[in-house]
C-alpha cells in the first residue's frame, strides 16, 4: 500500500513543531493535532524561561540538550524576530539554613559547563534593598521567551517546508501494516479518516503513552530493551504579580533554593521541580510559580480556581519583603508530564527509535529550551 506520507508527527505542541521544522527540509510531513490549534497544552503554561542546564545531572539528555538547545534557541529568536531577552537569572539562599543546597547548586552549575559567576559583596548589599537573599549565584545565559511567537514561527518554517497540518483530528487506532503505520483518525465533525505512513513520530506530550499504547508498546517496559513509557503528572499553579512597583524591583529571574537540603537534584527529582520562584515576561510582567502537586486525573483542567493565594503569598514574601497578598492574582496552570521510572532511577527525557517509530516521552522542563536540540536528534535518526 502506498504511503501518503513519509512521516507522521503526532502532536503539534513545541517539540512536535521543532522537529516538523527541521525534518520537513527532506521528507514529506504530516503533523497531526487533536486541538484546534498549535500549542494549546504544556507549551503556552510554563514560564517561558530559556533555561542554562545548571540542574541537571551531567550527561544527561536534559543536561546535553538543554546546553545545546540554548544557544540554538537564542540563534533561532534573533533570526525569527521572535520577542526573547537574555535577562539572567540568581540562584538565591534566602536563609543560612539554604546555603548547603546553595552550594550543591554552584558545583552542579559548575560542573554543567554554563556560563555562571559568584554574586559579588557589593551587587548582593544592592539586592538586599528589596530582595530577601543571604547569598547567591548568577546565570550568564538565562533568560526569557515569547512562546507564542516562538510556536508561530516553528509553524510557519514547517509550513514554509511544506508539511501538512491536519488540526482537530483525533488519533483513535493504529495499526502496523507492511513496513509502515494505518494511522486511523477522528475529525471535529466525528468523520473518520485514514493515513498511510512510513514513520510515526509520537510528540503528543501528556497522550504519548495512549499512542504508544495504540502501536502495542507495554507502558511498563516489558523488557531490559525496552524502556518505561508511562508517564507521571504534576501539576503547577501561577499566580501573577499585578503590582507595578514590585515587578519594578527585579529585571531577572529569582529561582531560590529550598531549605535544609543538601542535594538540590534529589529534591527535585522528588518535588517535580525547583519550588516557587520569580520569572519575568517579555512585557514586563511578573509572576510566581509554579508550584508541584502528584495527581492522577487524566481530564487536566487549566483553570486556576486561587485556592492556593496564601501559600503562594508566603512564598512569595519570603522572596520579595514588600509584597503584598493584594500583589497576586490566579494566574496559568501548566502540567509536566515526566517519565515513570523504578529503582529512583533519574526522571530524564526519552527519545527512543524502535525502527521506524520514535517515541518523545517526558518531555518537562527544560523541553522548550532543549526543542530544537531534540528536533536535532530525531532528525539524525533519519539521516543515519
Amino acid at each position: 500500500m502506498e504511503s501518503d506520507f513519509e512521516v507522521v508527527i503526532i502532536g503539534a505542541g513545541v517539540i512536535g513543531l521543532a522537529i516538523a521544522s527541521q525534518i520537513s527540509e527532506n521528507h514529506n510531513v504530516l503533523v497531526i493535532e487533536k486541538n484546534e490549534r498549535f500549542g494549546l497544552e504544556s507549551s503556552s503554561h510554563n514560564s517561558e524561561v530559556i533555561h542554562a542546564g545548571i540542574y541537571y545531572p551531567l550527561n544527561s539528555n536534559k543536561h546535553l540538550l538543554c546546553i545545546k538547545g540554548n544557544q540554538l534557541i537564542y540563534d533561532w529568536a534573533k533570526q525569527f524576530s521572535v520577542p526573547h531577552l537574555k535577562i539572567g537569572k540568581i540562584v538565591s539562599a534566602t536563609t543560612d539554613s539554604s546555603l548547603t543546597a546553595l552550594e550543591d547548586a554552584w558545583e552542579l552549575a559548575q560542573s554543567s559547563g554554563a556560563n555562571i559567576k559568584k554574586i559579588n559583596k557589593n551587587i548582593l548589599n544592592k539586592l538586599k534593598l528589596n530582595l530577601n537573599i543571604t547569598d547567591g549565584f548568577f546565570s550568564i545565559d538565562s533568560g526569557i521567551i515569547d512562546s507564542a511567537s516562538y510556536l508561530n514561527s516553528l509553524e510557519f518554517v514547517a509550513r514554509n517546508n511544506g508539511t501538512i497540518f491536519g488540526y482537530s483530528s483525533k488519533v483513535i487506532e493504529i495499526e502496523k501494516i507492511n513496513s509502515g503505520y494505518k494511522i486511523v483518525l477522528q475529525n471535529n465533525d466525528d468523520s473518520i479518516g485514514t493515513v498511510i505512513c512510513e514513520s510515526i513520530i509520537n510528540a503528543a506530550g501528556h497522550g504519548s503513552p495512549s499512542i504508544a499504547a495504540m502501536i502495542g508498546y507495554p507502558l511498563d517496559g516489558g523488557t531490559d530493551s525496552m524502556p518505561i513509557l508511562e508517564q507521571v503528572i504534576n501539576k503547577g499553579v501561577y499566580f501573577d504579580i499585578i503590582n507595578n512597583n514590585i515587578n519594578k524591583l527585579i529585571d531577572y529571574l529569582l529561582y531560590p533554593v529550598p531549605d535544609n537540603e543538601e542535594n538540590m537534584q534529589d529534591y527535585i527529582s522528588a518535588f517535580g521541580g525547583l519550588g516557587i520562584h520569580v520569572t519575568k515576561s517579555v512585557n514586563g510582567t511578573m509572576k510566581l510559580g509554579p508550584d508541584s502537586e502528584w495527581i492522577d486525573e487524566k481530564n487536566l483542567s487549566y483553570i486556576n480556581d486561587g485556592k492556593r493565594l496564601e501559600a503562594f503569598y508566603r512564598a512569595g514574601k519570603l522572596l520579595i519583603p514588600r509584597l503584598k497578598v493584594d500583589d497576586l492574582s490566579p494566574g496559568q496552570v501548566g502540567f509536566r508530564s515526566r517519565i515513570k521510572t523504578k529503582d529512583e532511577q533519574y526522571p530524564d527525557f526519552l527519545i527512543w527509535q524502535d525502527e521506524n517509530y520514535i517515541h518523545l516521552g517526558g518531555i518537562e522542563s527544560p523541553g522548550l529550551t532543549a526543542s530544537l536540540a531534540i528536533a536535532e536528534r530525531v532528525n539524525d535518526f533519519f539521516s543515519d
